[in-house]
């Protein structure tokens, strides 16, 4: 959805979506990132963008018929867009509308197959940070806000968590109380990631306002912007040690 962009383009971008939305701070991104310089401690740290569900799998159905594979999809790529531009190697588990489930996979056995696929993917790389997009839903509840879910199987995978949820608060979202949640066994990559892993639910599309806020080109452009620089202000300011710590647990 989003080619490799030039600084003035997402410099352009960066401006519009500061005049028009005050929620995000233009100094946080300015201090979190140094795009002139196009460096970041974490040069051999692998990113991998999952956007959940796909193909034959739509995941959730919003208010307005949106359908959930087709959000995560659209975030996950503007996401991708902004790690790449500032000079991390990302992996994308989807690049279109497609499941990544074996085209043997016996009838019952697709979705595992597609989960099991999406793992390989994330734990083929040593030194990589998963990061799986997805879409929230409680019918009957008017339940709205980001929350991000983590692995247990990693420490570091709490503190990524928390640096997205703190972040899209101050940035975005200053109601949102959530708090991060440790995943189950029912969140099969978060519970089988070998690396720092984490899932986040960018909304409710069962909220009439926040799903119509989720389809929106430009408000996903900010929870994109604000995932990132939410993740990369963190790898930013950590000290060297703690760069080893990340790259060689």
């Amino acid at each position: 959805m989003f080619k490799k962009w030039s600084f003035l383009s997402f410099f352009s971008l960066f401006v519009a979506i500061s005049l028009l939305f005050s929620t995000l701070s233009f100094s946080f991104f300015k201090n979190s990132m140094d795009l002139s310089t196009n460096t970041m401690p974490y040069e051999e740290c692998v990113i991998v963008i999952d956007a959940g569900h796909g193909g034959i799998d739509g995941g959730a159905t919003g208010t307005n018929g949106v359908t959930e594979k087709d959000l995560n999809l659209a975030v996950a790529s503007k996401l991708a867009a902004l790690f790449r531009m500032t000079g991390y190697t990302v992996i994308e588990t989807r690049t279109s509308d497609c499941s990544l489930a074996d085209t043997d996979a016996k009838k019952g056995h697709v979705k595992q197959s597609d989960l099991t696929n999406r793992l390989k993917i994330s734990n083929q790389y040593p030194k990589s940070v998963l990061i799986s997009i997805h879409m929230n839903t409680y019918p009957g509840v008017d339940c709205s806000g980001l929350q991000v879910w983590y692995s247990q199987n990693n420490d570091l995978s709490a503190e990524l968590a928390n640096a997205v949820q703190g972040g899209v608060k101050s940035m975005l979202q200053p109601q949102n109380n959530r708090k991060i949640k440790a995943a189950t066994s029912s969140i099969y990559l978060l519970r089988h990631a070998e690396n720092p892993a984490i899932l986040i639910e960018c909304g409710f599309i069962s909220n009439v306002e926040e799903c119509e806020k989720l389809t929106t080109e430009i408000y996903q452009k900010e929870l994109a912007l604000a995932i990132f620089a939410s993740l990369h202000k963190k790898m930013q300011n950590d000290t060297c040690d703690n760069t080893k710590r990340m790259l060689y647990y």
